[in-house]
């Protein structure tokens, strides 16, 4: 009737010379602890996201935006604390060969021509070579990672630069 219990007959022997009655059974804590595991196995060998779903109004009305009522739940939720967590850190980030070929325009002789540097040499050199605050990125493993704002200050500099370039072209 039940799996991994042994009734009297196939254990053959009562409770002397035979197994102990409980030791076939599993507990309800080992159960849960086994299912805890493989639980925990799942999740670790996928990339979960997570949706916060925000109403727009009490009423369902489509199109009615009861702003009091989406800025509480964006507080509740803690979506705003993790945007102010985010704006902290680094949350502006780019691969290393899309940096040195959108910002190499900034200072072109700081990547040597005709040999080969890897991207992530050639964005250290140019960024070394920028007048920037060192403070303000870090370097990752296959990214380039910025303070909130840097990265608009480098497009700056590159729209400059490039606007430099067209008027010497057409001159």
């Amino acid at each position: 009737l039940f799996p991994g219990t042994q009734s009297s007959e196939e254990g053959g022997g009562g409770k002397k010379g035979g197994k102990k009655k409980g030791s076939s059974f599993q507990t309800a804590s080992a159960l849960f602890r086994e299912n805890l595991n493989k639980l925990m196995t799942n999740l670790r060998s996928t990339h979960p996201h997570f949706v916060r779903c925000i109403i727009p109004n009490e009423t369902k009305t489509p199109g009615a935006m009861e702003h009091e009522l989406v800025l509480h739940q964006l507080r509740c939720n803690g979506v705003l604390e993790g945007i102010r967590i985010c704006r902290k850190g680094f949350p502006s980030r780019i691969l290393y060969a899309d940096f040195k070929q959108r910002y190499k325009v900034l200072n072109a002789s700081a990547i040597p021509e005709g040999q080969f540097i890897d991207s992530k040499k050639a964005s250290e050199k140019l960024l070394g070579s920028i007048d920037i605050d060192h403070t303000q990125y870090k370097f990752g493993h296959t990214k380039v990672f910025f303070k909130a704002g840097l990265l608009g200050i480098l497009e700056e500099m590159r729209d400059e630069k490039l606007a430099q370039l067209i008027t010497r072209t057409q001159a």
